[in-house]
């Protein structure tokens, strides 16, 4: 994974990365993404988030875009909340 861009946003209290990667096989998970990106940065993976894994086409590379926060609180207010997938729920809980 190679950061090609990094924009401090002070108010936010977080940073704007561009990053490119290159893969193998298919194209990384956003968390798998998010652990190759807090590995590179040395933080904790509860501080970055995922915004977009753009592929190009015929090639094994990717644009990511991320945002690397400074607090857990911060992202947890700025950050759209995740949705769970209500199928994969009742299912589980039929077993």
């Amino acid at each position: 994974m190679n950061i090609t861009n990094k924009k401090e946003e002070p108010l936010l209290s977080r940073a704007m990365l561009t990053a490119t990667l290159e893969f193998e096989k298919a194209t990384p998970s956003y968390q798998e993404a998010t652990k190759l990106l807090a590995a590179q940065l040395k933080t904790d993976e509860k501080l970055v988030a995922i915004r977009h894994i753009y592929n190009v086409f015929g090639n094994k590379k990717a644009e990511i875009m991320a945002y690397v926060y400074s607090d857990e609180s911060k992202k947890q207010l700025i950050e759209p909340k995740v949705r769970e997938n209500k199928g994969k729920k009742a299912k589980e809980e039929k077993k």
